[in-house]
C-alpha cells in the first residue's frame, strides 16, 4: 500500500473500507459497504476508491496515465501540471510507448492544483446567463457611466476610461461636443424613462434600453417631453439602446432618438479589455454581447440544419441589404416565427413572405371582399405565373381564410453548398426573381 498525507489533518492515508447504513420503512437497516481511503488517524476525511483516479502507467517522470470509471483514461502533464480531456484509456494507450507506474505520486493533490484544459473548453458561468431583463442590463449602464466620473479614476483606470468612452460616443453620435465630466447623476425610471444621466448639470442622456423588444404607443416622444418639462435647460441626448437587431428605426429616429446597437458597445468594450479592464462584470457583459453577435452571424458558417432564431435573424439582417423589405417576429397559435417580408414591384396586391425555410405568396383581404374568390383567382393566377417563369411555386399545403392567405408557396428557396451551409449569393439572386 502506497501511504499519502490526509488533506484534512495531515496523517496518512490508507486503503481501508467504508460504510453507509440506511434505515428502511420497514425498520430494516441495509449496508452499502465500499472500498475506500481514509485517514490513519479517523478525522473523518474519506473518498471512495472508485471515484478516486488511479495512476495506470507512466511516460518518463513527465506524464502520468490516470483511469477513471467507465474506462475512461486522462494524462496528466506534471511539468506543467495541466489534466487533459478525458478519453477511452486504451485510445490513450495506442497513443505512444507507455511504461509501468512505479511512482509514489499524491494524485489527489496534485489534481487538485492542475490546470484542466477539459474544463477550459467550456464556457464559464456568466452573470448575464442569469440577469436577462432590461433592468439588470439598466444596472449595467448606470454602473458603468458612473465609473466615468473624475473621482473613480484612480480606483481603476482601464474601468474609467471605457466608462468615459461610453459616454463619449453618445455625444460624438449626437454631433454635440465631448465636455469634460466633471459629475454625473443617474435617474432610473424617470416618468418611465429607462435611463436619465445628467452630466455636469448641462446634458441630459436619456436612454430607452430595448433589449429585445420594440418602442410602442408614442412612448419616445412622451419621453422627451417629461424630461424637457422637469430640466426645461438641458441639452438633450436621446438613445435608444438595442443589443439585439430588429428591421428598421424609422420611428426612433423620428422621436429624436438615435440608435446605439450592439456592434458599437462591442467595440468599446472590447478596447477596454485590451486597455487592461479586469472586472468581471464588465468582462461578463462583454462576453454576453460577443456571444449574442456569434450566434446573429452563425447563418455564414452554420449548416441550415442547425439555425436557430439568432441565425434567421441574421440571415434576414443580410438580405435585407439587398431586397427592400422588413423583418421580425410573427405572433401565431403554432409558436410564431421570424419572417421576411417585401412586396413585388408589378402586383402590389401580393407580397411575399419568408417562413424561415418557406417562401409563401400572400394576398390581403379587403373590406367587403369575397375571400373564397378572391383566393381561388389570385391563386391561378399566382401559380399561372409561376410556371411561365418558373418559379417554382405550388398550391400551399394548407389553404387559410383569414384577412391574409398564403395562396403559393415554395419550400426549397434555400441555396446551399456541399457542406449544408447557405450560399447566400445565389440565394438572394433566387429571390429577387420572385
Amino acid at each position: 500500500m502506497k501511504s499519502f498525507i490526509c488533506p484534512r489533518c495531515g496523517a496518512d492515508l490508507i486503503e481501508d473500507a467504508s460504510e453507509d447504513i440506511q434505515e428502511t420503512k420497514a425498520g430494516r437497516f441495509v449496508v452499502d459497504a465500499f472500498p475506500a481511503i481514509v485517514c490513519r488517524a479517523e478525522c473523518g476525511y474519506m473518498v471512495p476508491v472508485d471515484l478516486t483516479p488511479k495512476v495506470i502507467a507512466q511516460q518518463g517522470e513527465d506524464r502520468l496515465l490516470l483511469l477513471y470509471p467507465n474506462e475512461q483514461g486522462r494524462i496528466l502533464e506534471l511539468r506543467d501540471s495541466v489534466i487533459w480531456p478525458p478519453l477511452q484509456v486504451d485510445s490513450l494507450l495506442a497513443r505512444g510507448y507507455w511504461e509501468e507506474y512505479v511512482g509514489n505520486h499524491n494524485v489527489e493533490r496534485l489534481l487538485e492544483n492542475a490546470r484542466d484544459i477539459h474544463a477550459e473548453c467550456s464556457d464559464p458561468p456568466n452573470l448575464f446567463q442569469f440577469a436577462t431583463s432590461e433592468l439588470s442590463q439598466d444596472a449595467f449602464l448606470c454602473w458603468l457611466m458612473l465609473w466615468g466620473e473624475p473621482r473613480h479614476r484612480s480606483l481603476d483606470r482601464p474601468l474609467h476610461e471605457a466608462a468615459v468612452e461610453f459616454i463619449s460616443t453618445i455625444f460624438i453620435n449626437h454631433n454635440v461636443p465631448v465636455p469634460l465630466v466633471r459629475e454625473i447623476e443617474i435617474k432610473r425610471q424617470f416618468k418611465s424613462l429607462d435611463i436619465l444621466a445628467v452630466i455636469n448639470n448641462t446634458y441630459a442622456i436619456l436612454i430607452e434600453d430595448k433589449t429585445y423588444t420594440k418602442d410602442h404607443s408614442n412612448q419616445l416622444t412622451r419621453y422627451r417631453d417629461a424630461v424637457k418639462k422637469v430640466y426645461p435647460n438641458l441639452i438633450q441626448l436621446p438613445v435608444y439602446y438595442k443589443i439585439a437587431d430588429q428591421s428598421h428605426y424609422r420611428p426612433i429616429n423620428e422621436a429624436g432618438f438615435l440608435p446605439f446597437k450592439r456592434d458599437m458597445m462591442l467595440c468599446i468594450l472590447k478596447a477596454g479589455k485590451e486597455r487592461g479592464v479586469e472586472n468581471t462584470i464588465y468582462l461578463d457583459y462583454y462576453h454576453h454581447l460577443k456571444k449574442i453577435d456569434d450566434s446573429i452571424v452563425a447563418y455564414r458558417t452554420k449548416p441550415l440544419v442547425d439555425w436557430d432564431d439568432y441565425a434567421w435573424q441574421g440571415f434576414y439582417r443580410e438580405i435585407q441589404k439587398e431586397l427592400e423589405g422588413d423583418w421580425g417576429y410573427v405572433a401565431n397559435p403554432s409558436g410564431g416565427f421570424w419572417g421576411f417580408w417585401w412586396t413585388a414591384k408589378n402586383l402590389q396586391k401580393y407580397y411575399m413572405q419568408l417562413e424561415h425555410k418557406r417562401l409563401c405568396v400572400k394576398v390581403s383581404v379587403e373590406e367587403g371582399e369575397d375571400k373564397k374568390q378572391l383566393r381561388t383567382t389570385t391563386m391561378r393566377d399566382v401559380l399561372q405565373l409561376s410556371e411561365q417563369q418558373n418559379l417554382q411555386l405550388q398550391k400551399p399545403s394548407k389553404m387559410g381564410s383569414g384577412k391574409t392567405m398564403t395562396i403559393a408557396e415554395r419550400t426549397d428557396y434555400l441555396q446551399t453548398n456541399v457542406n449544408g451551409t447557405v450560399d447566400i449569393k445565389r440565394t438572394i439572386e433566387e429571390l429577387k426573381r420572385y
